[in-house]
């Protein structure tokens, strides 16, 4: 954006903010419940350095873009350095830029019309993310820096005490570059806040694949080439829930070339909070309160061969229509009035769903009926009385006479971290059969760095109604016509379909 552009846009919003200090003071609330003195912190100067030599890689793009989005929306001294010349990768045109910094300008002003992006003063030391494979290595880098890249279906990330040496120079998957460039967010965040060195990432390489996690200096040779799709068709999809996480997906996806048909369903405007934790969310359309299905769906249109509807609504007064409709797969990420305890009794195909924890966590779940559990084993209980977290960490409750008031904070980076452990199941789920071999569920916690990453296989739960409700004959009239429903034998094998094995391991050996 030009000088006169940003202005203009601050002229636009001045009526509801008319100073940065009114912005940030809306926008930020949620995270400086959770940080002290978050001030001190947002005003250390951030680089973000896109690797000359691959700044026109697809993936190189995709991170810098992420790392870039989520940064601004915390960090409010923020410079990226990347050739001014680079062509953005067809899939990644939108609204006219040309080019990655165009692009990345562009997305980082109408999330903060605000934020500072001159350099640092001479002997101020910026707090640095590099992104790509920097095969030159990182010359200005030293040892508290970190550098973010991603291979296949591999996200990497390297401490520069110990430079990593990149094995591969295959594409990733838009959900790992995603997850790369998330987590690079998440350790700029540590360090600006004060994290000790003990806390800050390792060096790592995460399989998003198999959602195996490699901790070590050499941990980049670890890398499994796998084919990495170019197109994704989503078949008949349902997103349910376009708040933090949803938005984020929806950001991710317009990413890459899509087809088939995306039911979006949310009640809500944007608000000023959003802004702090959503790629996809604008100042304009916090200004505007346009419908989060509004914006993900013009985002959507845009950027893909995608066909996509939107249903504002309360989930009670649509829960039974969405049984109703041959989707192939839901995404549900909504749970008010206890929304997830009822989603087995609408006996739909395979749900995805993606959380965020009470604190530094986030994490993504599958069900496929009948072999994998439900999302109402996933409840506490009551089921009734919980509310999903939202990139939030609860603090300790403040009585106020006769209600007691729960505060709750806000992460800039977790709630794209869990959208793209959502993305990589949909795209797990393209390997047919393969996918039940694979962990229905993935947690993560970043408080301390990035030390495990947590895989289970859930089966169904003894005991549980809406498994039970799976295991009906009414779900083979319903949930079953979806093109995933042969998943739901441990065979791959059911209600008279073939399930194709379509592996990444499958396609090599092709």
């Amino acid at each position: 954006m030009t000088t006169d552009e940003i202005e203009e846009l601050k002229l636009r919003i001045a009526s509801r903010w008319p100073t940065a200090e009114a912005f940030y003071a809306e926008r930020d609330d949620r995270t400086a419940r959770l940080v002290e003195s978050l001030v001190a912190h947002v005003t250390r100067p951030v680089e973000i350095h896109v690797d000359p030599e691959s700044a026109e890689d697809a993936t190189v793009q995709r991170i810098a873009l992420v790392a870039a989005n989520l940064t601004v929306r915390w960090a409010r001294r923020v410079r990226v350095v990347a050739p001014v010349r680079a062509q953005l990768h067809e899939t990644l045109r939108h609204d006219g830029c040309g080019t990655l910094v165009e692009r990345i300008e562009s997305e980082m002003r109408t999330a903060d019309p605000f934020f500072d992006a001159t350099p640092c003063a001479a002997g101020i030391k910026p707090l640095r993310l590099f992104v790509g494979p920097y095969r030159a290595g990182t010359p200005e880098a030293d040892e508290d820096d970190f550098q973010v890249h991603a291979v296949s279906w591999t996200a990497l990330g390297a401490r520069l005490d110990h430079p990593a040496h990149l094995a591969l120079a295959d594409e990733a998957t838009v959900a790992a570059a995603a997850l790369a460039g998330a987590v690079g967010a998440s350790d700029l965040f540590k360090r600006a806040i004060g994290h000790e060195p003990s806390k800050w990432m390792k060096t790592f390489a995460w399989d998003t694949w198999c959602s195996e996690l490699v901790l070590d200096t050499n941990a980049w040779h670890s890398v499994v080439a796998r084919p990495v799709p170019g197109t994704l068709d989503v078949g008949r999809l349902l997103l349910a829930g376009v708040g933090a996480i949803g938005s984020a997906l929806a950001y991710l996806m317009g990413m890459m070339r899509l087809t088939g048909n995306l039911t979006l369903f949310d009640r809500d405007a944007v608000d000023g909070t959003n802004l702090n934790r959503s790629p996809l969310f604008t100042v304009l359309d916090a200004f505007e309160g346009a419908s989060k299905t509004a914006v993900a769906k013009r985002w959507l249109s845009a950027h893909s061969y995608l066909s996509v509807s939107s249903i504002d609504g309360i989930w009670r007064d649509h829960a039974h229509t969405f049984g109703e409709t041959p989707f192939d797969a839901w995404i549900s990420l909504t749970n008010e009035d206890g929304a997830w305890a009822s989603v087995p009794f609408q006996l739909p195909p395979v749900v995805l769903q993606g959380t965020t924890t009470s604190g530094w966590g986030f994490g993504a779940g599958r069900h496929i009926p009948r072999v994998e559990d439900c999302t109402m084993c996933r409840m506490p209980r009551p089921e009734a009385a919980f509310r999903g977290p939202c990139a939030m960490g609860e603090l300790p409750s403040v009585v106020d006479q006769q209600e007691v008031k729960v505060p709750v904070a806000s992460l800039p980076f977790l709630s794209t971290a869990s959208a793209a452990l959502v993305m990589a199941m949909m795209m797990q789920l393209e390997g047919g059969r393969d996918a039940l071999n694979l962990p229905n569920q993935a947690s993560v916690d970043l408080g301390t760095g990035l030390p495990a990453v947590v895989v289970l296989h859930r089966g169904p739960t003894a005991g549980c109604r809406g498994c039970k409700a799976m295991q009906s004959s009414g779900w083979v009239t319903r949930g079953a016509r979806g093109r995933y429903g042969a998943l739901s034998t441990r065979a791959g094998v059911a209600v008279g379909e073939t399930c194709p094995d379509r592996s990444p391991e499958a396609q090599v050996a092709k």
